[in-house]
């Protein structure tokens, strides 16, 4: 029991202490969950062996990853974007990896082992890619739809992938023939799931959420996640791939944003555990005994990955410099690798010799691949040749400066939630000329109901605001609560209006005090906000004239402004 509680108080301040560095550094976590791995298990320090119970909640956490892969695919939105997956998807997956298989052949591998290796290292990190486009403010532009894309072909594809990892486990011959079969019963069970789902786990789901019984609504969500991976498990199909489907039938139920928000924290601790154990397996003797293997391998991952994937981009038509791009978002490994290449060490179906020096360098390929995206743009006019050649505007970009160009002295109103969509409510009415600005295409279609000037564009990105005629406005209106994005639009607005007030609506004292540094920002907190609302309406109600109550509450907006509460 000592012992135990001894391995666990150790694992658990390993990684806590590899979360805070790795979010302190900007890197992906998981970074910091393989080191701590690598340095805790049998190669390096000995503190912690793998064993039945380490292995059995990190395959837990992989079932709860895949789970929330399949929620953010929901059927719905993956038929919405095909004919891009499909075609840029495809190609980039077999311009990558089938000439790696055949060189890996060449080279003296067994022909399955060459393909999933290859399948592997064509891969790259959606969770890395998605974050770092949406601090860079490029998720909407045409080389992050693509990557998007890209990658989620990649998380589909990796289905097929792990049904051959599981007729390999088997001691099966993982022939093409047999692969169908165990997709087909994938299908199947992804049939039955989604029946089930339409006339059972909805109405049980649903059940709960209006009892209001935050408890019971976790530990049932917990036990569809389950129930599907033991359901898949029972046919002879991956467990995570279970979990994975019932994420695709329950990603278009009103339940799905209810789920994620309860079922997060177990999803990152227990899928942290998988990358633990793949640190675990890491062999620094086996690693400096092949270092030119590793060099090779990270060689394959980074430069040679983005020529193909570049090659691959160009073909779908896309310019050489958005192509580019692409290519150099996309050139690292990701965790899908990891999930592929763990199970296979785990389940001692590549010789760990193999598989090793490939892990190590797709670990050095993630470390490097935020510090390439920062820098994709330069990288591609470099490559490309395109530098001092002026480039096509984004498609959205060229709709909002059609809108923009009569406007003169307007008001630009960033963000379409509740706020932005008052405040632009509100000037129409009044007759003030805007624009309202939102990068979120639910959001839009949800504002031009009521008829407002609101245009699909990422604010944040400096082409976006010259093209919604910056230079001629009067005002910019931030009201968002992501501090990255408004400190870009701020900064934006600064370098070329710095004449211009901004005015940003604030929820937390940090964002409030970071926008302060910015020159001509003006910080209206969302408390205050709400505070004087509610206080003029409690005057209002215990009979106090209109006038004197919108009297004394500027008098108290002046007062506050004064102390520096409201700037």
């Amino acid at each position: 029991m000592q012992d135990l509680l001894s391995t666990t108080l150790g694992l658990l301040a390993a990684c806590s202490l590899a979360a805070v560095v790795t979010a302190a550094l900007r890197v992906p976590t998981v970074l910091g969950y393989l080191a701590v791995g690598a340095a805790l298990g049998p190669s390096v320090s000995g503190v912690i062996a793998p064993g039945d119970t380490l292995n059995f909640l990190s395959e837990l956490g992989v079932a709860l990853l895949l789970f929330f892969v399949g929620l953010e695919f929901s059927l719905a939105h993956v038929w919405l974007i095909r004919r891009t997956v499909l075609a840029a998807g495809s190609l980039q997956m077999a311009i990558v990896a089938v000439p790696l298989t055949l060189v890996l052949i060449r080279l003296g591998m067994p022909a399955e082992s060459a393909a999933l290796l290859a399948a592997a290292a064509a891969m790259s990190s959606t969770a890395l890619v998605s974050r770092q486009l949406a601090d860079q403010g490029e998720l909407t532009t045409r080389h992050g739809r693509s990557a998007i894309a890209v990658l989620l072909f990649q998380d589909l594809a990796a289905v097929p992938l792990l049904a051959l990892l599981a007729i390999w486990a088997r001691g099966e011959v993982p022939r093409a023939e047999r692969v169908l079969l165990e997709v087909l019963g994938v299908l199947l069970l992804f049939a039955a799931a989604a029946i089930a789902s339409r006339h059972v786990l909805r109405g049980v789901l649903g059940w709960v959420a209006r009892r209001g019984h935050e408890e019971s609504f976790v530990l049932v969500s917990l036990c569809v996640v389950v129930a599907a991976a033991a359901a898949a498990h029972a046919v002879g199909v991956s467990a995570a791939l279970g979990a994975f489907l019932a994420g695709m039938v329950l990603g278009e139920s009103d339940f799905k944003h209810h789920m994620e928000n309860h079922l997060k924290p177990f999803r990152d601790v227990l899928s942290g555990l998988f990358f633990v154990t793949i640190g675990l397996q890491l062999d620094g003797a086996l690693v400096f005994s092949a270092p030119l293997a590793v060099l090779a391998w990270l060689l394959v991952l980074v430069p040679v990955k983005i020529v193909l994937n570049t090659l691959a981009l160009r073909i779908t038509r896309l310019s050489a410099l958005d192509a580019w791009r692409t290519g150099l978002v996309l050139g690292h490994g990701g965790e899908f690798a990891l999930l592929l290449l763990g199970l296979a060490l785990q389940q001692q179906l590549i010789p760990a010799a193999v598989v090793q020096p490939m892990l190590v360098a797709l670990v050095l390929s993630m470390a490097m691949a935020p510090l390439v995206i920062r820098h994709h743009d330069a990288l591609a006019q470099f490559l490309s040749s395109a530098r001092g050649f002026a480039q096509p505007p984004q498609a959205e970009e060229a709709d909002i400066a059609t809108q923009a160009q009569s406007l003169r002295d307007h008001v630009i109103v960033c963000g379409a939630g509740e706020y932005g969509l008052t405040v632009s409510r509100t000037l129409m009415r009044a007759g003030v000329p805007h624009l309202l600005l939102e990068s979120d295409e639910q959001r839009v279609k949800a504002a031009r109901v009521f008829g407002v000037p609101v245009l699909y564009g990422d604010a944040s990105r400096p082409d976006t605001l010259l093209a919604a005629g910056l230079k001629h406005a009067r005002l910019v209106v931030l009201t968002f609560a992501q501090i990255q994005p408004a400190l870009r639009i701020a900064r934006t607005v600064a370098r070329q209006r710095p004449d211009l007030t901004v005015l940003a609506a604030c929820a937390h004292a940090t964002a409030a005090s970071t926008l302060r540094n910015v020159p001509n920002v003006r910080i209206f907190p969302h408390s205050f906000a709400a505070a004087l609302g509610l206080a003029e309406q409690v005057m209002l109600l215990v009979g106090i004239p209109a006038d004197v109550a919108d009297h004394m509450i500027s008098e108290l907006r002046d007062c506050l402004e004064e102390s520096g509460q409201i700037q």
